[in-house]
């Protein structure tokens, strides 16, 4: 996955518009246009501020080669919700996510 799939699936993902996102930036939505087309480069302070605006670290967004063991955005969002459940609630969610699991691959 590409810098700017990464960059493409966390707008989706806060549903932020590309020309809203530009202008958060103070960017021009044809530079973020180029950074979504991996056309552009966004520079240092740019990727600073596209990590703190959509929540996320350089990590994900510049680690474009490994694609195993990165969390996606709702990933990473379901375990913070997870840690704030009772034991009992997350052992319900566990098993739940377990019996689909389970009946994902009886399908396949």
């Amino acid at each position: 996955m590409t810098f700017g799939d990464r960059l493409l699936n966390l707008l989706d993902e806060k549903e932020i518009s590309q020309k809203d996102f530009a202008a958060m930036l103070n960017i021009a939505p044809s530079t973020l246009n180029g950074y979504i087309k991996n056309k552009r480069q966004p520079d240092f302070e740019v990727i600073k501020n596209i990590v703190f605006i959509l929540d996320t670290s350089a990590d994900y967004l510049l680690d474009c080669m490994r694609e195993s063991g990165k969390l996606t955005v709702k990933e990473k969002s379901l375990i913070a919700k997870m840690r704030i459940l009772s034991g009992e609630q997350q052992e319900i969610i566990y098993d739940l996510v377990n019996i689909t699991a389970k009946k994902n691959e009886k399908r396949q």
